[in-house]
């Protein structure tokens, strides 16, 4: 199917109905726009308390996913109206029993069938036409083969628009979760952006086996956006101008700190006071407010007019959909890099957002009547019906790099899914293998590893740890499956490999600054900010953490006890130290018996205990999430700014 299928769809059966319709029915009237949506909780039918059971000759049938009997003028077997609580088109009135012709009784589902009437399955026969399954609940109204069934292949009226029947069975043409690309093979087909990658368990425009075109790279939520900065690395990280070619707005300067190191990519000016004058920062539409402020109370009322209309006739190739206009917040204050020819200054500017729960997505149903209005009533419903189907008609939002620790929002790779990070899993996940192996889902306790592949893709600790977080092992922990994974473990005062921000919590606190460290090579560069962000807390001859707390891998020979543990279980020096090798120096070496919490605070993991320190517990009592879920870059940050706490 072309990208136009939606398109080529819509308009054909828009053309059919209209049609058919009598005048006026393509308008407004009383099956309004305003009503899309709109989910009153009454245990009633829409309609009278009389069922209409003449069959709609016109109109459009969405049997499972109604809002008003408007959607279901064109169902069969008499199913015209909508029964409100189960979004469900029916013949009579399920809770009454009214609406059935004599000699007919309604069932439970609201329909009619002949008196005494039994589905075949709770009687043990088999059916011999859809008639037969009729007295069946809502997923069992279709005969195929002798069996009671959803949908067969010239019978689908079961699935709503973002549906397909696959086995007899309506499933999503965009899955909640991906093993494969084939998983996603109709995800937004027929629209202009479609999701047919599996990325980190989710349907993406993007993945691994289905690479971005050249001058692109995938985000982390699976979408394709031009190369900001030296490939692979952080967007914006950048050595030369020609590495921010490909940056949004005017951010095409490579702007260095005075006394060197790596740079930014931004904008250049002789001044803030320039940006917005001729000096863009941001991509369209950010870019209609430039202002400048010193902390977000300054940008609590900065926003800009976002038009939905043109992002939906981005996506469906729609031109019929009229403009639809929000006020979309910018309540993120952000240092903006900004070359000023001898050196570098930074600029405070409000922007849309810092991290992904800065974005609001979108809600359809608050513009419907502006954007949909052109379409009608019946191209409406059919629209949101095969955008959405049942679910609710939100446009799920991401902040997607600009540069430095500024984005913008723009909507995820699919409309049915949200992209953002899961919060590092949760579940039922336990620690009976290790990262190396698949089986069950593991849990962010299990050691920092585990944490770090549980933030990139819950799907891991919430799931199952499947050969997919296997491989995510290799590129995102120190040690790797193979002992040259995502980086090494050396000492943090010589310059070498690019470390991983699992080794220690010095180190994770110089790769948060300086991406570039641990992402390229831990060069001289990085060897000097040891002295900025760990006071000079250099490793020496000592072990890069210490043996009872989880992080990454350990040298063998660091200390006796190190030696000791790997001598049982190389797993810890080679790929990665967790809960259990923590608790290996405790029951090999008779340490941490005093406790202590289960990696440094500084440190990105898993959980901790709020009992486990002051900092533990001054970071938990204002975010519980912290002990709760993962102890992640936002705890981090948290205990940095806590006076509590050694960072």
């Amino acid at each position: 199917m072309t990208d136009f299928s939606l398109r080529a769809s819509l308009t054909t059966s828009l053309l059919l109905l209209l049609a058919a319709c009598p005048k006026g029915a393509e308008g407004t009237g009383s099956a309004s726009l305003g009503t899309i949506g709109d989910s009153s909780g009454n245990d009633s039918l829409t309609g009278p308390d009389s069922a209409d059971t003449t069959a709609g000759e016109n109109g459009i049938c969405l049997l499972h996913n109604c809002e008003s009997d408007f959607d279901c003028e064109g169902c069969t077997e008499g199913r015209n109206s909508c029964y409100g609580p189960d979004k469900r088109c029916v013949a009579c009135n399920p809770d009454t029993g009214d609406g059935c012709a004599d000699g007919e009784e309604c069932t439970e589902f609201g329909y009619c069938v002949p008196a005494g009437a039994q589905c075949p399955a709770d009687v043990g026969t088999q059916c011999n036409d859809d008639p037969d399954c009729a007295p069946c609940d809502p997923d069992h109204q279709v005969c195929s083969a002798g069996a009671c069934v959803e949908c067969r292949g010239d019978m689908a009226e079961a699935c709503n628009g973002a549906e397909t029947c696959v086995d007899e069975v309506c499933v999503p043409k965009c899955p909640e979760e991906c093993s494969v690309d084939a998983d996603c093979a109709l995800c937004g087909e027929g629209t202009m952006a479609p999701a047919m990658a599996c990325h980190n368990h989710r349907c993406a425009e993007c993945s691994d086996t289905h690479p971005c075109p050249e001058g692109e790279s995938c985000t982390p939520e699976g979408r394709c956006a031009a190369i900001c900065g030296l490939p692979g690395m952080v967007v914006g990280v950048c050595d030369a101008d020609a590495h921010c070619t490909g940056c949004d707005g005017d951010n095409d300067s490579c702007n260095t700190p005075i006394n060197g190191g790596h740079g930014t990519c931004g904008p250049s000016a002789s001044g803030c006071s320039d940006l917005g004058n001729g000096v863009v920062v941001l991509p369209e539409p950010f870019d209609q407010v430039t202002n400048l402020c010193s902390n977000d109370d300054d940008c609590s009322n900065i926003s800009i007019d976002y038009n939905v209309g043109k992002l939906l006739r981005d996506l469906t190739g729609l031109e019929a959909i009229g403009d639809a206009v929000i006020q979309y917040s910018m309540h993120a204050c952000a240092s903006v890099t900004v070359g000023t020819g001898g050196g570098s200054i930074s600029c405070g500017v409000c922007v849309p957002c810092k991290e992904d729960d800065d974005c609001t997505d979108i809600d359809v149903d608050d513009v419907a009547g502006d954007a949909f209005g052109p379409l009608g009533a019946i191209g409406a419903a059919l629209l949101l019906d095969q955008l959405f189907g049942a679910n609710d008609h939100l446009i799920h939002m991401f902040c997607q790099p600009v540069a430095g620790d500024y984005g913008v929002c723009v909507p995820c790779p699919t409309l049915l899914n949200d992209c953002t990070g899961g919060g590092g899993g949760g579940g039922g996940g336990s620690c009976d293998h290790d990262v190396c192996t698949a089986g069950g889902p593991l849990t962010p306790e299990c050691g920092s590893c585990a944490a770090t592949i549980c933030n990139l893709d819950d799907f891991c600790c919430s799931n199952s740890w499947d050969d997919v977080c296997v491989g995510h092992v290799e590129e995102n922990c120190a040690g790797g499956c193979g002992g040259g994974g995502g980086g090494n473990c050396h000492d943090q005062c010589e310059a070498g490999a690019a470390m991983n921000a699992s080794c220690s919590a010095c180190v994770s606190s110089i790769c948060a600054a300086d991406p570039f460290c641990c992402q390229t090579s831990w060069d001289d560069t990085c060897v000097s900010e040891v002295d900025t962000f760990c006071d000079g807390q250099c490793a020496g001859t000592g072990c890069s953490h210490s043996e009872c707390e989880q992080g990454g891998p350990l040298a063998d020979g660091c200390s006796s006890c190190v030696t000791d543990v790997c001598d049982a279980d190389p797993f810890c020096c080679n790929t990665d130290w967790d809960a259990t090798c923590a608790g290996e120096a405790d029951s090999i070496c008779g340490l941490c018996a005093g406790g202590g919490c289960a990696h440094d605070e500084c440190q990105v993991g898993g959980p901790l205990d709020e009992a486990c320190s002051g900092c533990a517990g001054a970071v938990c009592g204002e975010d519980s999430f912290c002990c709760t879920n993962q102890w992640d870059s936002m705890c981090v940050s948290e205990a940095e700014a806590s006076a509590s706490c050694p960072c």
